[in-house]
């Protein structure tokens, strides 16, 4: 994947556009051909009936005319397959450009560093990623459309001048305000078109947000402040769109052209009168005046899909453009047993990137080692850093300050997919994906086989649960695992760590759903599968501290104290504040025994 860098341009987003619609350039062509043709056929016909009408009002009706007669009814046939082509080759055009740039939208917003999907809103994301999308694909489909009123109108134009000089100094002025409103018209309709994106979006984040917070809402009985705020948006979706129509409502370009229609009526009789134009070709103008009036109905919407649409790419290309993407090779490759577990962190400081320059750091000049093969504790109260420490060793974020070894290597040194595979983290809050028990195990490992699975699963002690599903396996645990208790998520959760074969196993607070003495039986599972490994564990419970070749105490981002269990107690008052504050150190003894 490569990363997308803005050009210098003035409208980057159009270039970008252009890009994907020429990836399908034998459709873009074929297209193209069809509103050529289709303009031709459409200008020609008036003609040929000005011309038929002549012969007969001089009773000239000759065989050639019965012929030419014949193959006016083919050019209507024509003209109908023509444009049904034409159409249906614009809205082939838009389905694949749409198809190349959601792949390209997905694959750009997959990579994109942690540190920018804190700052986007996933409603947004899914506005982009769905209705957008489509508004581009029906600018495309409909896009040529809007040029082709344009194009014709020229056509028409040199068509009348060679009938009658006059005629078409008539029809110039009303052929010009015919123009001059279509362009006012889409003026106007711009920033209602435009802005039509960003409250559809609104509304979508309104929605998902509220979806997703059901639980919370009912029990603070707070239905009426989330309907309240989805109404909010709504009516914002509502009057933006009232005011788009009352815009439509004003389209004068349809008007004009019924103006030119009667003018040239009227002027083409008098003219008849005097002897300057003929019947036939008064029946022409009238009938390419009256051809305008078909593309002129589909400027109507045209116009405005053409403004959304350009209006999409350019959210879609700030989206794109915005920020780094992280590197990642296609293909999977096979990292196993690459790494020693030595970890090393040296004077890391960290703050996350919220855009506040006073935002105090969570990590400030943090430095300790872990050796090869240790099971490390991480305590300290809520918020000392500890969750963030194993982010940044997974590289979901990057320090401001100070170097992160790995095996006595920085960690930027390596590969960021030999990071993301061999370092494993189990965390508290659990997302399971709506599928069956058996790929949310092989989520990072698809190509396990079922065996591994089951006996991964044993070792987390999930199989046994596992198996008095009717489907066993093949259950769907619905969306983020609602089907599960939170116990057999984690259990699941960690089965998952486990066909990984990490290096580095991270489990924060993971045992926190499972009571002591299944935390106890995973523990040695944990022990015998992860024999050679290193593992980091955040947690408050006692028996997976006290078992622990090391603990490292934190508090406001720092390491205060580390040591072994015993020690601790008696030594470091942040320690023995963990299990209490009243508790004194025999107190706590003979609770720990």
């Amino acid at each position: 994947m490569k990363n997308t860098k803005e050009p210098r341009t003035k409208n980057p987003y159009v270039k970008w556009f252009f890009v994907h619609v020429l990836n399908h350039k034998v459709l873009f062509a074929l297209n193209f051909i069809g509103i050529v043709s289709l303009t031709y056929i459409r200008t020609i016909i008036p003609v040929r009936i000005g011309e038929i009408t002549d012969s007969i009002i001089l009773d000239q009706f000759t065989y050639s005319i019965l012929i030419t007669m014949i193959i006016l009814l083919g050019f209507y046939f024509l003209r109908n397959i023509v444009e049904y082509t034409t159409w249906m080759i614009g809205h082939q055009l838009g389905s694949k450009t749409e198809q190349s740039m959601r792949r390209e939208f997905f694959e750009n917003v997959q990579n994109k560093p942690l540190s920018l999907h804190d700052k986007i809103k996933t409603g947004d994301l899914q506005a982009l990623a769905t209705n957008d999308l489509r508004v581009v694909n029906t600018l495309i489909a409909h896009g040529s459309f809007y040029v082709y009123p344009f194009v014709q109108t020229i056509v028409t134009l040199i068509q009348i001048q060679t009938f009658n000089y006059w005629m078409a100094l008539l029809t110039v002025p009303f052929l010009g305000l015919y123009v001059f409103f279509v362009l006012r018209y889409r003026k106007h309709l711009l920033p209602y078109s435009k802005d039509s994106l960003r409250k559809h979006a609104d509304v979508t984040v309104a929605l998902q947000e509220s979806l997703n917070s059901v639980q919370v809402t009912k029990a603070f009985y707070a239905e009426a402040v989330e309907y309240k705020k989805f109404r909010k948006a709504v009516q914002a979706f509502r009057n933006n769109r009232l005011g788009e129509i009352r815009i439509q409502a004003r389209f004068y370009p349809l008007l004009t052209l019924y103006a030119a229609i009667g003018a040239s009526l009227v002027f083409g009789s008098i003219l008849i009168i005097y002897d300057l134009m003929t019947v036939g070709h008064l029946i022409a103008v009238i009938l390419l005046l009256i051809a305008l009036i078909h593309p002129t109905q589909m400027i109507f919407w045209a116009t405005r899909d053409m403004i959304r649409g350009f209006g999409a790419s350019e959210r879609l290309f700030s989206m794109i453009s915005t920020g780094k993407v992280e590197l990642l090779p296609g293909e999977k490759t096979n990292y196993s047993n690459v790494f020693k577990g030595a970890i090393e962190f040296q004077n890391v400081s960290f703050t996350y990137p919220n855009g506040n320059p006073k935002n105090p750091l969570v990590l400030n000049k943090l430095s300790f080692k872990i050796a090869p093969n240790q099971t490390v504790a991480l305590v300290g109260p809520t918020g000392c850093g500890k969750t963030t420490l194993a982010k940044l060793l997974l590289r979901l974020y990057e320090p401001q300050e100070g170097v992160i070894l790995l095996d006595g290597k920085p960690i930027q040194d390596y590969p960021l997919e030999m990071v993301r595979q061999q370092v494993s983290l189990v965390e508290q809050d659990i997302y399971l994906f709506s599928q069956t028990i058996e790929e949310n195990i092989k989520f990072g490992s698809p190509e396990a086989s079922k065996q591994q699975v089951i006996e991964v699963a044993k070792l987390a002690h999930a199989h046994d649960f596992i198996s008095t599903f009717d489907k066993e396996y093949e259950t769907i645990v619905g969306e983020r695992g609602m089907t599960l208790s939170g116990g057999e998520k984690q259990r699941v959760a960690i089965a998952r760590a486990f066909l990984t074969d990490p290096d580095v196993l991270i489990l924060d607070d993971s045992m926190s759903a499972i009571d002591s003495k299944t935390e106890e039986n995973i523990a040695k599972a944990v022990k015998n599968i992860l024999e050679d490994r290193t593992t980091l564990v955040i947690t408050h419970r006692l028996h997976t501290i006290r078992t622990s070749d090391l603990i490292l105490v934190m508090k406001e981002g720092e390491i205060v104290a580390q040591g072994q269990h015993e020690e601790l107690l008696k030594r470091s008052k942040d320690y023995r504040k963990v299990f209490g504050k009243y508790l004194d150190v025999e107190k706590l003894k003979q609770e720990v025994n």
